[in-house]
Order: structure tokens, then sequence, then C-alpha cells
């Protein structure tokens, strides 16, 4: 038998090793395969972007719409206030849930039609009862869009049917979800997967079941809405929560909405961690003191500041307002300046920037002179 010389060992070693490393080393947090361009990921507490692709592109969102509707409807009506079906709602068309000119239906049971089993007629209801006309109730809902930092959103009907200017993105639904997951009632009603609905023209109570199927597919699933239209594809703003934590999942124009969304829900619960960015133990920056009797000064964070990061998280920056330039005397914490943390773009924390040592004012020449003079002739002169 022939015996193999050290150094074809050696190649072959190498080679091996080499074939190893590229066949079988696989990165545990790779984001994997979505369907949809058009997605993100957010911290349902800081509303911090986890992840995302293509998510400030401005595109109809079809009934996922109705999120906002909603939010509009609770914080204008109570849901025990009964609204009347108009000519131009009862014409609403599909989905409807077959209202008709002049019935009669507590708002409760509109906000549950609409959310749950996503009626075009529901929302146009509300909105009349509302702000008594459904163009004006748009412009509203633009108006509390804008206002919750979602930016890049523009609504022209209460039910996300296809409309003129009427758009908004994967980041700005899932500010607008985030919000909507803050009102307890709102929240109940997204989470749930089937119930009864009081439907005006019948005796009897409907079974409805939420379009919203990754409720019954996914562990701690619980909300939030579909949406589909053909200019919008198939739409799904997506929540779960996990040992207390809750994440907020968007994919716009997909090819499996639910599978999008499931997918990014299970990358964040398993990948992202809390990482310190800003510790407030250390000096932050060096500002220049005009008049003081040291030259600089340095400043602090108030806080800490904790970011979940991911192998794929988007560019961090931090911005900083200061004046370079400080007048004496400087306080021990005296607010200086301030500190902003940006994730892809959108910004998610602040937190002041603080002396922690004084600076007092320098004396002047005759204050120096003075204080120079032989301790019993010294006199007291203020500067």
């Amino acid at each position: 038998m022939k015996k193999i010389r050290p150094g074809i060992k050696i190649l072959l070693s190498l080679a091996g090793t080499i074939l190893g490393l590229f066949f079988f080393t696989v990165p545990v947090s790779a984001l994997p395969y979505i369907s949809s361009s058009y997605y993100c990921l957010v911290d349902g507490k800081s509303g911090q972007v986890i992840t995302s692709r293509q998510a400030d592109v401005m595109r109809p969102v079809a009934s996922t719409t109705k999120m906002m509707t909603a939010i509009l409807t609770v914080e204008y009506a109570s849901p025990d206030e009964i609204a009347v079906v108009s000519q131009h709602a009862g014409r609403t068309p599909q989905y409807s849930i077959g209202l008709r000119n002049g019935q009669e239906i507590s708002v409760a049971e509109l906000l549950k039609v609409a959310l749950i089993r996503s009626a075009n007629d529901a929302s146009v209801v509300l909105a009349e009862h509302v702000a008594g006309d459904e163009q004006f109730f748009a412009h509203l809902m633009s108006k509390k869009a804008f206002t919750i930092g979602a930016a890049n959103t523009h609504f022209r009907n209460a039910s996300g049917l296809p409309a003129t200017d009427h758009y908004s993105t994967a980041y700005d639904l899932a500010q607008i979800g985030r919000y909507l997951l803050n009102d307890d009632y709102l929240r109940s009603i997204v989470a749930t997967k089937q119930t009864t609905f009081k439907h005006p023209g019948y005796q009897k109570p409907m079974i409805i079941n939420n379009t919203n199927t990754l409720l019954t597919t996914y562990s701690g699933a619980n909300g939030i809405k579909t949406g589909t239209t053909n200019a919008a594809g198939k739409c799904l703003v997506a929540s779960a929560t996990r040992n207390k934590r809750q994440l907020i999942a968007v994919s716009l124009k997909s090819g499996d909405r639910r599978g999008d969304c499931a997918t990014l829900l299970e990358y964040g619960f398993a990948n992202s961690k809390l990482t310190k960015v800003i510790d407030k133990s250390l000096p932050f920056k060096q500002l220049h003191v005009t008049d003081g009797r040291h030259p600089s000064i340095e400043v602090y964070p108030a806080q800490d500041i904790y970011l979940w990061k991911t192998a794929s998280t988007p560019d961090i920056q931090k911005r900083v307002k200061v004046n370079y330039v400080v007048q004496a005397p400087v306080y021990a914490g005296q607010k200086l300046g301030s500190l902003t943390i940006y994730v892809d773009q959108k910004p998610v924390i602040s937190t002041d920037l603080l002396s922690h040592q004084p600076v007092d004012r320098e004396r002047n020449s005759l204050s120096k002179f003075l204080h120079n003079l032989d301790p019993a002739k010294r006199i007291s002169c203020t500067s």
C-alpha cells in the first residue's frame, strides 16, 4: 500500500475544510425567504424597525385601511351608539355584510364586522356616523395617521376600496397597527377568531370568522388586519406576543401573506437580541467652555439605551443637537444637548445630554489680581 506524502495530506485536509465551510456553514440568523417585496417587522413597545424591505414605498393597502377607521371611530363614538345605514353605505361594493338603507345598528357591531369580517359597508356606516360624510372622515383619517408617525399615508375612503391617492407603506401600517393595539377594546376585537354578528336584517345572529387565519395557525398571534384588492394584492398586518414581548409584521402584495408574516415574527422572536447601544456611564461628547476655569466639559447621556438587533437590522444612526461652545458657569446635571437614535432613518428614542461636573466662571483680571494679594489685605470682589 502506497503511503501518502505529508504535503499531499495537508492539501487534502485543507480541501476538505474548504468544502465543509462551503457546503455546511449557514448563517444562523439569516432572514429566510419572504415572498413580498414590501415588508416590515417592528418591536411593538418601541416601534423600532427590526428588519424591512422597501418599507417606505407608497402602495395601495386595501382593507388594512380599516385599522384607521376603527381608531378614529373609538375616539369619536362610544360602542353603544346607534348608527343609521345611509343609501350611500348600503350601495358599498363587496365585500359587504349586506346592510340596507335605513337599518339601525350599534357602533360595537359595526366595528366587529368591519375588523373581523372586513365588511366595507360597515366601515362606511361608521365613517358617516362619526363625520357625517365619508370623504371628510377620510380626511380626518389622514390627519390622524400623520400625528401618530405614519407620514407617508393618505386615505380617500374608510374601507380601502381602490381609489386614486389612497395609499400607505409597510412601515406606516406597522405604526398604525401598533397604535390600534394600545386600545384594549380594539385589541380584543382584532384577536377574535370567531364570533357572532347581530345583523339588523336577520332574526338570528350570524357567525363570522376572522379573515386573518394567522390567528389559528401561529402561536401567540393576536391581530391585526388583512386586505386584498387587485391593485394592492394580498396584504396582512399581523401581531403576536411571546414572553410578554410583542412584534408587528407587515407584508404587502404578498404571494403568501400568512407565511410571510409568520416567518418575520418567528425570525424576530428567535434572532433579535436587546443590545445596549448607549451607556450613560460613558462620556458621549466633549464641549468647549467659554470663560470657564476648565476649557472643556464632557456630556453624558441621561439614560442607557437598548435596541433590538439582528444580522439584518437596518443602519443605526445617532444624531446630536448641542451647542459646541458652552458659556460658563455650568452646573452639574445641566442639560447641554440631546441625542436621538434612528433605525432605518426612523427615530426610536431620544435622551438628554447632561454635564456631570460643574465648571465655574473664570475670574476677570481684577479678580485674579485681588485674589493673589496677601490674605490679610485681600479685598473681596465679584466678577
